[in-house]
Order: structure tokens, then sequence, then C-alpha cells
């Protein structure tokens, strides 16, 4: 097996991996919020276990890049950190794990590789033309599919559109995977854990020990510590628009787990909209990387 087979594979496996925790992490913030735990007690979980995990990273290591300064790191932890977390249980008060599902993702995939030929010059090529425009259809129309529009889907909306700044940053300044993951952990728990103890509204200390052990265990160290490491590196390895676009496979995954775990209705509208936005991932990752006239391939990927 030639060493570019087996990169993509590593990719692929960082990507497979961050997806799947990631549409697990939607079902239990829908399923935390809708219990025992309110948004602001699963932030709080959330970045104060993946501070303590990655603080001795932040502290030793930093950036691990002399390119991003202090307000890039600042918009990272806005974007990706706990004010982005708290949007998404916000919002899943009134949307259900397949709306967030599908809308946070995609609009992520599809605002990724806009930004990305606005700001930075990529060329995008046919396919991943019709790719985006497949994917950006099959989000309207699984949106849609499920009933009414609330203010949760529209938050859910700006969610993606925050995540795509994120990984736009990462990129620029070429952030390494385990330094980005550390920032947004430890940068999130020094301004939002002084917050949520003096002013926001708390639930925690009448949930069950088991609800409150299992979010602290997958929200703080599986989505906080590994699933953002394993996007990073899925980027880092497989480029930027095939990292960015990978993660429009969550839709799927979250659609059945919403069904097995919440049980959640999933109508032929939702499962053809799924569908959609698969083939449209397809497209995406098909087309040939493009890049602007003149700039070598390996700063077009980000190689240094």
């Amino acid at each position: 097996m030639s060493m570019s087979v087996r990169t993509s594979l590593a990719g692929l496996g960082w990507a497979i991996t961050a997806i799947t925790i990631w549409s697990g992490s939607l079902v239990m913030l829908r399923l935390g919020v809708t219990t025992s735990l309110n948004a602001y007690d699963l932030t709080m979980l959330r970045f104060g276990v993946a501070a303590v995990i990655l603080a001795p990273v932040a502290l030793r290591h930093g950036a691990g890049t002399d390119k991003l300064g202090t307000a890039g790191g600042g918009a990272m932890v806005v974007a990706f950190g706990a004010p982005y977390v708290l949007l998404i249980a916000l919002a899943m008060k009134t949307a259900p794990a397949a709306a967030a599902g599908a809308l946070n993702p995609g609009v992520m995939a599809v605002v990724s590789v806009v930004l990305g030929r606005v700001v930075l010059g990529d060329a995008v090529g046919g396919p991943r033309s019709v790719g985006l425009a497949v994917t950006a259809f099959g989000i309207v129309l699984f949106t849609h599919a499920g009933g009414a529009v609330t203010t949760g889907h529209l938050i859910l909306i700006a969610t993606g559109v925050l995540w795509a700044g994120y990984a736009l940053i990462v990129r620029r300044a070429a952030v390494p995977a385990l330094n980005a993951t550390a920032i947004v952990a430890v940068g999130s728990a020094v301004v939002y854990l002084p917050v949520y103890v003096v002013a926001l509204p708390k639930q925690i200390g009448a949930a069950p020990l088991t609800d409150i052990l299992v979010q602290a265990g997958f929200q703080g160290v599986l989505v906080s510590v590994v699933a953002i490491y394993a996007f990073n590196r899925s980027a880092e390895v497989l480029g930027p628009v095939a990292g960015a676009s990978l993660p429009a496979l969550i839709p799927v995954a979250t659609l059945g787990l919403g069904v097995v775990v919440l049980g959640e209705p999933a109508g032929r509208g939702e499962v053809a909209s799924a569908i959609l936005l698969t083939a449209g991932l397809v497209m995406i990752l098909v087309g040939r990387p493009g890049r602007r006239a003149g700039t070598p391939m390996t700063q077009h990927f980000g190689v240094k």
C-alpha cells in the first residue's frame, strides 16, 4: 500500500471518528436539555472537563504557531468554544436532533468552501460546485421535511457559519490540531465558567449523578478533546476542502441515532434529503482539488 493511500485512509479514519462522536453528541445534547440538565450545565461540563485535560498542552505549547495572535485565539474560542456549544444546546430545546445534524455541519461544509474561495482564492471546480449546490438543497429540504421551522433552526444555521469561520482561522494560521483543541477548551473554560458560577441558571444540583457523569465523559472528553482533535487532523491530512466537507455526513448518522436513541420520527423527506446531502458530499470530494494560478500545491493545502 502506497504512502499516499495510507495517509488518505488515516485522514478518513480521523474524519469518521469525529463524525461518529459529533453525531452522538447532538443526540446527547438533545437528551440532556429535555431531561435533567439545561444548556448552561451541559456547556459547563463540556469545557470544564476538557480544560482540565488540555491545560498542560495550552500552557506548555500555546498556539504552536506565531501566526495566530490573541485576536485569532479569541475568535477561535467564540466560533467553536463555549458560545458555539451553548447556542447549539439552546437551539435544541425547540429543534430535533436530526435538524441539528443537518443544519450545523451542512451549513458548515458549504460556507467553508465558499470562504476558502472568497478569502483564500481556492478554486472550487465544476464537480465541487455542483456538489455544493446539491448539499445546500439537501439542507433546505431536510429542514422543511421536519415540520415547522423554529428559532432553534435559525440558531443552528448561525452555528454552522461559526464553525466554518473557526476552520478558516485554523487553516490560515496553520494551528496544529492538538494546539487548536487546547486553545478552544481552555479559553472557553476561562471565559465561561466564572459567568456560569455567578450568573447563569443551573439544574445540575438536582440532576442524577449518572446523568452528570455520562454527559461529562461524552461532552468533556469525547466531544471536546477526541472529536475536535480528530476533525483538525482530518483537515490536515485530507486537505482543506475534503476535511471541511466530510462533516456533512453527520446528518445521516444523526438521523439514525435520533431514531434509535430518542425515538424521533424519520419520514421520507428526512431520508431523501439525507441521501441528497450524502450525494452532494461525494461530488465535493471526487472533484479535483483546485488552486489559484501560480500558487504551489503545497501552499494550497497548508503544507509548510
